[in-house]
């Protein structure tokens, strides 16, 4: 009998093993929920952001002003010293990469002064309250024509400037010899353009990044910008590189045509300036 039973109970086992095994199918949790953010401004130009939500683990930040942080805390800051409104977002995720998205309208009323102090700002704008710069030239007789050309790959950028008249594709003194650029920050990030010093001007703004020593002039250009001698594409960026800033001088240079792997090739522009007596 005991031999009968246990034939029996391996006879089961092996059935049992031999029926197909399903899988257990895993659930994704809920999704996170009920997304804000809230605002510390005590710094104003150092606000303190925190996001909430209900299962939210990971967040990534947008802070409206080229910065992100992705990925990172509940928490988060950036410095803000301008004048203007921006639109913080946060991202949060949950179990099965489930997201939502939460945002909020931040607002800076005065310019941090601080910034003015900073070095590149402080020459550019003649430490905020505006510094205007004219033609590296002789304004009576535009000569010479300081809207240069010379070769893309820069190796002999400053020995290697010639005047863009004495090449022949824009043969004629610069329209706005007699004009003025003026960049500055009151109460706001400015730039003003004049085609003739002492006219109404025409207003726009400028990104200055100061790690990359670039400026980038939004509406409406440079002092002979050169629509119909440069490159459309590069000129339409507004993008210059800064090869030069003194309190009492400023060069801009902007490729054109990027040079290739024969030495030489490539075409560049610059721009000479120098503070306005």
């Amino acid at each position: 009998m005991k031999k009968f039973i246990y034939s029996t109970t391996v006879l089961v086992t092996m059935l049992i093993s031999c029926e197909p095994q399903q899988m257990e199918t895993g659930k994704i949790g809920p999704a996170p929920i009920n997304a804000a953010i809230t605002t510390n401004a005590t710094d104003p130009h150092n606000p303190i952001f925190t996001a909430h939500a209900d299962n939210g683990y990971i967040f990534h930040w947008d802070m409206g002003n080229g910065q992100t942080i992705a990925p990172g805390a509940n928490t988060a800051t950036s410095y803000y010293p301008f004048v203007g409104t921006y639109t913080v977002g946060v991202t949060i995720y949950g179990e099965g990469a489930q997201e939502v998205l939460a945002e909020t309208s931040y607002k800076v009323t005065k310019n941090d002064p601080e910034i003015a102090k900073k070095p590149v700002w402080k020459e550019l704008t003649g430490g905020g309250t505006g510094r205007t710069w004219v033609y590296n030239t002789n304004p009576a007789t535009g000569k010479p024509d300081y809207c240069y050309q010379t070769t893309g790959d820069l190796v002999n950028y400053k020995d290697n400037w010639m005047p863009s008249a004495s090449w022949g594709q824009c043969d004629r003194i610069t329209p706005d010899i007699n004009g003025e650029m003026t960049f500055d920050l009151n109460d706001g990030v400015n730039y003003t353009y004049h085609h003739v010093a002492g006219d109404a001007g025409v207003k726009g703004t400028f990104i200055l990044d100061t790690e990359k020593m670039t400026l980038t002039v939004k509406d409406p250009f440079i002092l002979d910008h050169n629509a119909a001698c440069t490159n459309a594409a590069a000129a339409a960026t507004g993008v210059y590189q800064i090869k030069k800033l003194t309190d009492d001088e400023l060069v801009l240079w902007q490729m054109q045509t990027h040079p290739t792997s024969t030495p030489g090739s490539g075409v560049g522009w610059g721009w000479s300036f120098k503070r306005k007596p």
